[in-house]
C-alpha cells in the first residue's frame, strides 16, 4: 500500500458514516477508526422557533446528512413537485430527504437524526460522492 492510498482511504472514511475498516492488500493490512464522526456533531448556538426563524440557544448540536451512494442527487421526487425538504424544516429520523440517481435508479437518502434543516449544502442535480454532506441539520 502507498501513503497515497491509504491517505484517500482516511479522507473517504472521516466524511462516511462508517465507523471502522480494515483494508486488506496482499499480506499488508491496515484498520481505519472513524472517531470524527461523532466529532462533526458540534455546537451550533442556533435553534429555530415554530417559523423556522433561527434563534440563539446553547442547547442545540448540528448534523449532517450525508450521500449514502455516488451519483446525482435530487432534491424533490421528480422535476415537477417541491422539493422534499427546505431550509428551515423539521425532520425526523427515517425521513426520505432526497433522492440520488444512481446509474437508472433513484435511491432514497433518509435522514438519521430529528431535527430542523439549517443549510442544503447540494444543489439539484449536481454530482455527489459517498459520504458526502447533503444537509445540515440543528438536533435537539
Amino acid at each position: 500500500m502507498d501513503i497515497e492510498q491509504i491517505e484517500r482511504a482516511v479522507q473517504l472514511i472521516e466524511r462516511s458514516q462508517l465507523h471502522e475498516v480494515t483494508i486488506v492488500e496482499g499480506g499488508q493490512s491496515i484498520k481505519v477508526v472513524n472517531s470524527t464522526n461523532n466529532s462533526q456533531r458540534h455546537r451550533l448556538p442556533f435553534e429555530a422557533d415554530n417559523d423556522g426563524n433561527l434563534a440563539k440557544d446553547d442547547s442545540n448540536e448540528s448534523a449532517q446528512v450525508y450521500a449514502t451512494h455516488v451519483g446525482i442527487v435530487h432534491l424533490s421526487a421528480d422535476a415537477v413537485t417541491d422539493n422534499l425538504v427546505k431550509k428551515g424544516d423539521r425532520i425526523e429520523k427515517g425521513q426520505t430527504v432526497c433522492f440520488i440517481e444512481e446509474l437508472t435508479r433513484l435511491l432514497p437518502v433518509v435522514s438519521e437524526h430529528d431535527g430542523i434543516v439549517s443549510d442544503i449544502v447540494v444543489e439539484d442535480g449536481g454530482g455527489v460522492e459517498y459520504g458526502q454532506p447533503i444537509l445540515d441539520v440543528i438536533i435537539h
